[in-house]
């Protein structure tokens, strides 16, 4: 048997921090969400963790290879021509140089080509319909089966399409009354179905996860295997998905290794941390070191309380989606600061997913006003950031100060938007 720790990294779609244990004044919630809510008591819960872009494909290729989207190329979504490059390096394949095996298992969202992402095997492939819990559960199951007793330790990336809309896909929608309103919608009962629907789609998803938890523990795989459980970007919601707001781009991290002390005990990690800091540490944890090409840090240091911090500020972006809107954002542990590129007549984008549903119809009409080139929020008496204070003569150094950071971080990460208009990518037929 190995001793390097096989890897699970579970991830979801569009979930941002709806979870039970991320129960918090920014994101209440009332899901019943057990068999997560005991991975994280068990394990550590990050409160702090941002993705690189409010949508799927950007961020899940920043996971892929450490790098920003405007790095790596995977600016838009592969359902619409993006694809992550071949010339990137990804995850499985650092890991494989290490001695692990690597699989895929359910969905992915980095490329029309995923025989290039460097996995030794794939699961069966289709439509993203096909990548639900209902038909994937006996998939992961098998996949834990048939790798029991492997002499060397896999990394598999098990992916679902939940909790993307249309939530009724995947569960059955909790009580109305049961639903807590975040403070970044409005208190509607629109906006209180649609919830009630994504509730319902989570606690599906945990019962999976119960599954394969249990499971993992009947053939003794729990012990020895790091199983970590995120998601890729904000909950498909007005004002979340396709933003650079907190809702849009903090998302959830749990990570539980019974063996290691570092990554059990039930430890709530503050300190600021990335997507693109998962990468290093996977490969840190696999015992290799981590490349000096890349922009993620390990946060292991931080785990064995030798740093503090790995990071004092989170960069985020997002270029295009249905549309171009190439936009970037600083955030530091007190304030937050948007630069918008392009002019929209609304203060923000609704993706067509959310438009179609109750949420985006109520809120279509209240955003319906020229959105400012910059934004500047003070998170620690405005953590909704809902007053934009870029033309407040008392925060005039400030945003100074953040505006130039930003634009330095853009020029030493070469991103394509200093130099203009960056092109689309023609849509192609995608199977996840």
């Amino acid at each position: 048997m190995t001793t390097k720790p096989n890897i699970i990294l579970f991830i979801t779609h569009d979930q941002g921090q709806f979870l039970g244990c991320y129960d918090t004044p920014t994101t209440p919630n009332s899901l019943q969400t057990p068999n997560l809510d005991k991975l994280a008591k068990e394990g550590i819960r990050f409160t702090n963790h941002f993705c690189t872009a409010p949508q799927c494909s950007p961020s899940r290729g920043s996971i892929q290879t450490s790098l920003y989207p405007h790095q790596n190329g995977l600016m838009g979504l592969s359902n619409r021509g993006w694809n992550l490059p071949e010339t990137n390096k990804t995850l499985p394949m650092y890991l494989k140089e290490l001695g692990y095996t690597t699989h895929l298992v359910g969905l992915q969202h980095e490329t029309l080509k995923p025989e290039t992402l460097g996995y030794d095997t794939l699961g069966k492939r289709g439509k993203y319909f096909k990548h639900v819990t209902n038909k994937l559960d006996s998939q992961f199951v098998d996949f834990l089966s048939n790798h029991k007793d492997d002499s060397k330790p896999f990394y598999a990336n098990f992916g679902t399409f939940e909790v993307h809309r249309p939530f009724s896909l995947f569960g059955t929608p909790v009580p109305t009354s049961s639903v807590i309103i975040p403070p970044f919608l409005p208190n509607n009962e629109s906006i209180r179905k649609d919830l009630s629907e994504f509730y319902g789609a989570i606690q599906r998803t945990d019962e999976t996860i119960g599954k394969i938890r249990n499971y993992m523990e009947d053939i003794g795989l729990i012990e020895n295997t790091l199983f970590i459980y995120t998601t890729d970007h904000g909950s498909a919601f007005p004002r979340s998905k396709c933003t650079l707001y907190d809702p849009g781009i903090k998302t959830l991290l749990l990570m539980n290794l019974p063996s290691s002390e570092i990554f059990s005990g039930g430890n709530v990690v503050d300190a600021s941390v990335s997507t693109i800091d998962l990468l290093p540490t996977l490969i840190d944890i696999g015992e290799g070191t981590p490349p000096k090409n890349i922009e993620g840090k390990t946060i292991v240091p931080l785990l064995k309380n030798e740093v503090s911090e790995v990071r004092k500020e989170i960069h985020a972006e997002k270029t295009y989606h249905e549309l171009y809107d190439p936009i970037r954002c600083i955030r530091t542990e007190y304030y937050k600061y948007i630069y918008n590129f392009e002019k929209l007549d609304t203060l923000y984008q609704i993706p067509i997913d959310i438009l179609m549903d109750y949420s985006g119809q109520y809120m279509k009409d209240y955003i319906n006003e020229p959105r400012p080139t910059e934004e500047l929020y003070d998170l620690r008496c405005d953590p909704n950031e809902s007053v934009n204070l870029a033309e407040s003569s008392e925060y005039k150094n400030i945003r100074n100060d953040l505006k130039e950071r930003l634009f330095n971080w853009l020029k030493t990460t070469e991103d394509p938007i200093l130099k203009g208009r960056i092109p689309k990518q023609e849509s192609a037929n995608f199977n996840y």
